[in-house]
C-alpha cells in the first residue's frame, strides 16, 4: 500500500494568501489598490526603489502611498486574534509541491527579466538623447569658430587700415629719400587763435625700408638677384630630357584614367583657378563656391579644403614649398584680397588689399593673376587696373601678408590686365591684358622690357617654359601663340583661323602650358 499523504498545512476550504513580489506566505499581508497581496515590508522596500511608483502598474505612471494600502487580518473563532498566522510551508515530499515551487521561481526571473528590458529601453533613449544634444553642440562649436575666424579676419583688416603713415619726400631726383613723419596731434582747446610758429613735425628715420614705395626695397631686391644666380647657373647645366620620358606617338595614345568632381557645394559648382605642383604630386584648386581645395595625386584623395577664401570668387592661385617642407598657397580674388595659407593645417598667414583706392569700379580690383617668387618669401600680384603689387610672405608672427611696393605704366590709364605669371628665375614678370597683348616687366628695374603683339582677342593665360627663353600665351580668339623672348617675336602659331574652315568652331582657350622638361605643350 501507499504511505499516506502527509496532512495538509491549510484548512480544508481556504485558499492561502501568497506575496505577489516573494511567492510565499506574506507576513503582514497588505492589498494594493490593484488588488495585489505583499508582505508590507516587501512592498515598502519596493516602493523605495522605484521612488513611490506602483510596481505593479504596466504604466509606470501611477503612484502609492503607505496611506493606500489596506492591512489583511484573520479572525480565529477560538482563540479571537486578529493575527494573521502563516501557514507551514508546503513540503518539497510531493510532485505539487515542487510545480509550485517551480512556478514561484520562474514568475520571479520574468518578473525580474521584465524589470530589467524597461531598464535597457529607457537607458537607450537616455543615450540617444545625450547623442543628439552632443551633436547640436558639436555643430554650435563649429559655427562660433567660423564667427571668430571671420571676426579676427575683419579685425586685423581693420587694424592694418589704421596703420597708414605718412609718407614726407624730402629731396629731388632719384636719390631723394622718403621718411616716416610721425605728427604729433594737438592738445585740447588749440586752435588757429594760437601765436607764433609752430613746431616742426617729429621726423623718425625708418629701421628699414619696409614702406610702401614704387620700387621694390633694396633688401628683397638683392635676395631676389642671389636667387636669380642660383637658379640661372643650374638652369645652364641641365641635362637633356632622358630617353624614358613619354614620345609623340605615346602621347597620343594617352586617355582619360580619372577623374574627380570638386567645388560642387555651391549653386554653381565650377572650378575658377587651378595649379599643379607636378613635384610634390599635389593640385590646389579654387571655385564659385570660395573655397581652396588641396588634393593629393598620389594619395588619391583631398588633403584640406579651406573655406570662406573670399567674399567674391577666386580668380587665381599659386602653391610652392618653404624650406622646412610645409605647403604655402597664396590666393587672389574678385574682391581684391590676396591671402597666404600654411601647412599642416592651413591657418590663414596673413592677407593683403592690393588696391587702396576705396572708389571705382570694384571690378577693376580684381586680382587677374599671383605668383609666388622662387624664394618663397615673395609674392606678385596683378590686378584688373593693371597694377602690379609686390608684397613679402611670412609665418611670422604679426608679418603674414605686407605689400612692399607698387607699380604700374606710367601714361596706361586704359589698360587692363587678364592674366600674369612670374619666370622660373625671378626676376621677369609676364603679363597679359585684355587688348591681346603681352608685357614683360623687369623686376629689377621694375619697367617693360617688352611689349609682344599677336593675338585677336584677351589674353587668358601665359606660362614660362623651363628652358627660360620661351613664353605660351592662349586668347579668348583661340590662337596659342609660342614666343621666343630672345627675339621678342612668335616661333609657332597654333589653333590659325585660317587652318579652319569653319571658323565658329575656334572658341577661347582656357589655359596653356608647358611640361616640366620644356619639350611638349598643353
Amino acid at each position: 500500500m501507499a504511505p499516506p499523504d502527509p496532512p495538509s498545512s491549510t484548512t480544508p476550504g481556504v485558499i492561502p494568501l501568497v506575496c505577489s513580489i516573494s511567492g510565499r506566505t506574506p507576513t503582514d499581508p497588505v492589498v494594493t489598490p490593484s488588488g495585489r497581496i505583499c508582505s508590507r515590508s516587501l512592498l515598502l522596500s519596493k516602493l523605495t526603489d522605484t521612488g513611490g511608483i506602483d510596481p505593479f502598474d504596466p504604466t509606470k505612471s501611477r503612484t502609492l502611498d503607505e496611506a493606500e494600502l489596506i492591512s489583511l487580518s484573520t479572525t480565529s473563532e477560538l482563540s479571537n486574534t486578529t493575527d494573521a498566522v502563516p501557514p507551514r510551508p508546503p513540503s518539497a515530499t510531493s510532485i505539487p509541491s515542487i510545480l509550485s515551487m517551480l512556478q514561484t521561481e520562474y514568475d520571479a526571473v520574468l518578473l525580474e527579466l521584465f524589470d530589467t528590458r524597461r531598464a535597457l529601453e529607457e537607458t537607450r533613449r537616455e543615450l540617444s538623447q545625450a547623442l543628439y544634444q552632443n551633436d547640436a553642440a558639436v555643430r554650435v562649436v563649429a559655427r562660433l569658430a567660423s564667427e571668430r575666424d571671420a571676426a579676427r579676419e575683419m579685425v586685423a583688416a581693420w587694424s592694418s587700415a589704421k596703420k597708414e603713415e605718412v609718407v614726407v619726400a624730402e629731396g629731388v631726383g632719384a636719390g631723394q629719400k622718403r621718411r616716416r613723419v610721425e605728427d604729433a596731434s594737438p592738445a585740447d582747446g588749440d586752435d588757429d587763435e594760437d601765436v607764433g610758429p609752430k613746431p616742426p613735425p617729429v621726423v623718425v628715420e625708418p629701421e628699414q625700408p619696409s614702406s610702401l614705395s614704387d620700387n621694390i626695397p633694396p633688401s628683397d631686391l638683392e635676395a631676389m638677384k642671389a636667387k636669380w644666380k642660383i637658379l640661372s647657373k643650374s638652369r645652364r647645366k641641365r641635362p637633356p630630357p632622358p630617353a624614358s620620358h613619354a614620345t609623340k606617338e605615346q602621347l597620343a595614345e594617352f586617355s582619360q584614367i580619372d577623374k574627380k568632381t570638386l567645388h560642387k557645394s555651391s549653386a554653381k559648382p565650377g572650378i575658377t583657378a587651378l595649379v599643379v605642383d607636378n613635384k610634390h604630386d599635389i593640385a590646389v584648386s579654387g571655385g564659385r563656391d570660395k573655397q581652396i581645395i588641396v588634393y593629393s595625386k598620389e594619395e588619391n584623395r583631398v588633403l584640406a579644403t579651406i573655406a570662406g577664401v573670399a567674399s567674391k570668387e577666386i580668380t587665381c592661385v599659386d602653391v610652392s614649398h618653404t624650406e622646412d617642407g610645409k605647403t604655402l598657397i597664396v590666393t587672389g580674388s574678385q574682391d581684391g584680397h590676396v591671402k597666404a595659407y600654411l601647412s599642416p593645417d592651413y591657418q590663414l598667414l596673413g592677407s593683403a588689399m592690393v588696391e587702396d583706392d576705396d572708389e571705382g569700379d570694384a571690378e577693376q580690383k580684381a586680382v587677374v593673376g599671383v605668383s609666388i617668387h622662387p624664394t618663397g618669401t615673395y609674392a606678385l600680384a596683378t590686378t584688373r587696373k593693371g597694377t602690379v603689387v609686390f608684397l613679402s610672405v611670412s609665418s611670422s608672427e604679426g608679418e603674414g601678408v605686407q605689400k612692399r611696393a607698387v607699380f604700374r605704366e606710367k601714361d596706361a590709364d586704359d589698360v587692363q590686365y587678364s592674366c600674369s605669371m612670374i619666370h622660373p628665375d625671378g626676376l621677369i614678370l609676364g603679363v597679359g591684358t585684355t587688348e591681346g597683348k603681352l608685357k614683360i616687366w623687369d623686376l629689377k628695374t621694375q619697367k617693360l622690357a617688352q611689349t609682344l603683339e599677336g593675338h585677336e582677342g584677351s589674353v587668358t593665360s601665359l606660362c614660362f617654359s623651363e628652358n627660360g627663353y620661351h613664353v605660351v600665351s592662349s586668347s579668348s580668339s583661340g590662337e596659342v601663340l609660342v614666343w621666343d623672348l630672345r627675339k621678342g617675336k612668335t616661333i609657332k602659331t597654333l589653333n590659325q583661323k585660317e587652318e579652319s574652315d569653319d571658323t565658329s568652331s575656334i572658341g577661347a582657350v582656357c589655359c596653356a602650358a608647358f611640361d616640366p622638361s620644356g619639350r611638349y605643350l598643353a
